[in-house]
């Protein structure tokens, strides 16, 4: 998107705030008139003095100056407070449309996005466009009113003068007109090398059990000083381009004064000119400095808040992969029965496919368990269900309807999805377990999903019960824990189809046993689909489905497929071999 586009963005997102806008800016013109009226009654002062009584003038005079900066003082407090209102307002409205954003966007995007990226463009890039929308606007308003105002001023008092001070500005627009693309481009280097170092940051904290597990605090403390070198390296590039502007007008600005008191002092004086006119020629002189810099400050400001923008716009102008159709059906409950048909998947289209030909059909309240090697698709064929990952053509349905005519949000609020690995938030074990469940879920539902889950004794053990809070990700708990926990909310979530991806991994066989006796009294009519590597928790399942490299293998139940001699019965064998072993 161009410049001008990214700014029409940011101008719909101001728009509704435009009553503070507007206020701000008519204090802020009142609070420049009021500054501006000062030289003047100085001027007038210093030009009275020779002509009347020195104390009356004096009295007179800085009655009215005291009043005027009284005022100037209120204006300037109304001005600040609503200019700076509405910038605040667009970032959070900026940032909960991004967030927003990113909750829609699939899975994919994620697996190819760092979240350091992500985190940086949410804060600090933010912050740029806050800036753009606040002192930015301030600060052009600001300038166009002083400079107009001022030079006016400056021709009624002398000019030829004012066309004197002048003659530099040439120089320093042909200065801006360079400075202003390296800045914009330079901004964007400085993000990326923050996005990079807040990527390294979060990952080296997040796995900071493994980095010290291997020792590899040495090795990660030279990666990040890398990491960390080159973004300072590329901040020190920006800084040299963002200084060389104030440092500019700062010059511009003592070179004009150097000329305004050689040539304005002789015509004081040959008598051309008044002391009082001299006097508040400089003040205006003087209030043109920091417009002068101010400009420097908010090509700064205007470029990098641009650069954040467009780096936000990025993200938000990535198109969710999984939308409704414009042909859903107005579906409002689904029964849970799911049936493959010819299915084929592959993660990317330039790519072999991961599933082959899949034909199954998994009743409505039945429990059907997926087995087979490492890599044989499972965990890809379960996470089609609900629409984690999409499929091309026609061949999934759930209760006869091809599932892409389903509409999203009932499809997976009606699915409960529990992981190997499940992600806990840093937040009590109620709300962990509360997470997603449906409305009105009381204290004596959540007790009983946790004490179904075999977690219940145990939360009562931890200092505040339900109320402890957990770590980040669930690290105070340990991996049965965090699974029982996962399993506790998804039981509360009442799902009507329930898929466990390997829930029962780090449990041991007797807690197992006791979790699976316990849920399956309300696994009663949920169509569930189980994947485990271990025959012990899938044996009793309606049907038995065996994947290997991507195709269905062998289908039935326990007592049928250990009687075929194949891929079932071998692993059945060697898990019943290193049971024995264990018993020796």
């Amino acid at each position: 998107m161009s410049q001008i586009g990214t700014l029409r963005r940011l101008a719909g997102y101001t728009v509704k705030y435009y009553n503070d806008l507007i206020r701000g800016i008519i204090a802020l013109l009142i609070a420049d008139a009021l500054a501006l009226i000062i030289p003047w009654i100085i001027k007038e002062a210093i030009d009275l003095l020779p002509q009347r009584p020195a104390t009356t003038i004096l009295i007179r005079y800085s009655g009215l100056i005291l009043i005027v900066a009284i005022f100037q003082g209120v204006f300037r407090f109304y001005w600040r407070k609503h200019l700076f209102t509405p910038s605040r307002k667009v970032e959070c409205d900026l940032r909960n449309d991004y967030f927003a954003h990113l909750q829609r966007l699939s899975w994919s995007f994620f697996q190819h996005t760092k979240t350091g990226d992500i985190m940086s463009r949410a804060t600090n890039d933010l912050t740029a466009v806050r800036e753009l929308l606040g002192f930015g606007v301030l600060i052009i308003v600001d300038t166009i009113v002083t400079v107009s105002t001022c030079l006016i001023l400056m021709i009624i008092i002398n000019v030829r003068l004012t066309l004197l001070i002048l003659l530099p500005l040439p120089i320093l627009s042909f200065i801006v007109y360079r400075i202003i693309g390296g800045i914009r481009n330079q901004f964007k280097d400085v993000q990326v090398g923050l996005s990079n170092l807040s990527t390294i940051v979060q990952e080296s904290i997040s796995g900071i059990r493994v980095v010290q597990a291997y020792v590899c605090e040495e090795s990660t403390l030279e990666r990040f000083k890398r990491i960390n070198q080159e973004y300072i390296r590329k901040n020190l590039s920006l800084t040299k381009i963002r200084t060389l502007l104030p440092s500019m007008m700062i010059f511009i600005a003592g070179l004009t004064a150097v000329i305004v008191l050689w040539i304005g002092g002789r015509d004081v004086i040959t008598g051309r000119m008044s002391l009082g006119a001299f006097v508040a020629f400089n003040s205006y002189l003087a209030m043109l400095t920091w417009p002068m810099m101010a400009t420097g400050y908010v090509i700064n400001l205007i470029q990098r808040g641009i650069a954040a923008m467009e780096r936000i716009e990025e993200f938000l102008d990535i198109k969710p992969e999984m939308v409704d159709r414009d042909d859903k059906l107005p579906i409002t409950e689904i029964k849970g029965e799911i049936e493959f048909k010819d299915l084929n998947f592959s993660y990317y289209p330039d790519r072999g496919d991961v599933l082959h030909g899949i034909n199954l059909k998994i009743k409505k309240g039945s429990i059907t368990a997926l087995v087979g090697p490492v890599g044989s698709g499972k965990s890809t064929l379960v996470k089609l269900i609900p629409r984690i990952y999409d499929i091309d053509g026609v061949g999934l349905t759930v209760d006869g309807v091809e599932i892409k005519r389903i509409p999203i949000d009932l499809l997976r609020k009606s699915i409960g999805y529990v992981e190997q690995e499940p992600l806990l938030f840093s937040d009590t074990i109620r709300e962990n377990i509360l997470f997603g469940a449906h409305d009105g879920a009381s204290d004596e539902d959540i007790w009983k999903a946790a004490s179904i889950s075999g977690l219940s004794m145990e939360i009562e053990r931890f200092p505040n019960g339900m109320d402890t809070l957990l770590g980040e990700r669930g690290v105070t708990l340990s991996g049965g824990q965090r699974q029982r926990l996962a399993l506790a909310r998804v039981i509360l979530r009442r799902p009507k189809i329930l898929i466990l991806d390997d829930a029962f991994a780090s449990l041991d066989a007797q807690m197992e046993e006791k979790v699976l006796r316990e849920m399956k009294k309300v696994m009663k009519g949920i169509t569930t689909i189980m994947i485990s590597h271990r025959i012990s928790t899938i044996k009793d399942a309606d049907m038995i489905v065996v994947l290997d490299q991507g195709r269905i293998a062998e289908v039935g139940d326990h007592k049928k497929l250990i009687s075929i001699k194949g891929i079932y019965q071998n692993i059945y064998r060697q898990q019943m071999l290193g049971l024995e072993m264990e018993l020796v």
